[in-house]
């Protein structure tokens, strides 16, 4: 949403940035927030992203078909996550960038682009070691680990607590974390009474996990996208009356860590 109720936290989907080089960008999900990048880009010479994908809804892949480095032959792309419904990476975007939703293919955009369907191993990303789980969501989600001296960076947006193996699973990929992101979409009342199995979470689900995997710094994302800027103030409160470090995700947030 837009407009003077929504301009504090912003109405961006999601995109996540791990500070790693100029030319090097590390990102997980290509939502609508990644067109910011834009601003912040090198003027000259060759750049690489390597880009995390939780899953392939459009609200986390929105910004690809405007992303300008895409349409620069010099740049190279690598797109790691899980293969959806069958489709390999690039033929699920493909599928939906090209005539007639969109004037040109993904695949025929002339940036270097290479896939790496996770298979639950660790992956390193220049010196980023990089965890995985699938966790609960419709058509799956994967959440992230990444570590690099020492600290570690989680981030587990649009994922539905109560399911037992993925709470187990985010649970140990969350442990000892020193930054977690989760998802607060829905207030406990809301999940409880009309919102079980759309796929997100409550900020009391994020406290209780911030506090079982004893994490540093909790940030709650994926905010719905009716919630203004005042009710979204008013979960928070709640939540750090329960665990004082949490913050909620806003757009151009920077976060230091370690």
């Amino acid at each position: 949403m837009s407009g003077p109720r929504f301009r504090r936290y912003g109405g961006a989907t999601t995109c996540f940035e791990i500070d790693m080089s100029p030319s090097h960008r590390l990102l997980v999900d290509m939502g609508t927030g990644a067109l910011s990048i834009h601003d912040d880009l090198p003027a000259e010479g060759a750049l690489w992203f390597s880009v995390l994908l939780t899953h392939l809804h459009w609200d986390h892949t929105l910004a690809i078909p405007f992303f300008m480095p895409l349409y620069h032959p010099a740049n190279r792309f690598d797109f790691y996550g899980h293969p959806a419904l069958g489709l390999s990476i690039d033929n699920a975007i493909d599928w939906v960038m090209r005539p007639p939703w969109f004037p040109t293919t993904f695949k025929g955009t002339p940036a270097e682009k290479r896939y790496h369907h996770l298979d639950g191993d660790p992956v390193m990303i220049g010196d980023v070691e990089v965890r995985n789980a699938r966790l609960h969501h419709p058509d799956g989600v994967t959440s992230y680990r990444m570590s690099r001296d020492g600290v570690t960076v989680v981030v587990a947006t649009d994922v539905e607590h109560g399911d037992t193996e993925s709470d187990e699973e985010l649970l140990e990929l969350a442990a000892g974390a020193d930054l977690l992101f989760y998802d607060a979409q829905y207030l406990p009342e809301e999940h409880e009474t009309s919102r079980a199995g759309w796929g997100h979470s409550t900020w009391k689900a994020a406290v209780e996990l911030a506090k079982a995997a004893n994490v540093g710094r909790l940030v709650l994302t994926s905010h719905d996208p009716s919630r203004t800027d005042d009710q979204v103030d008013m979960i928070l409160e709640m939540a750090q009356a329960e665990f004082p470090d949490t913050e909620a995700a806003a757009e151009g947030m920077k976060i230091q860590v370690g």
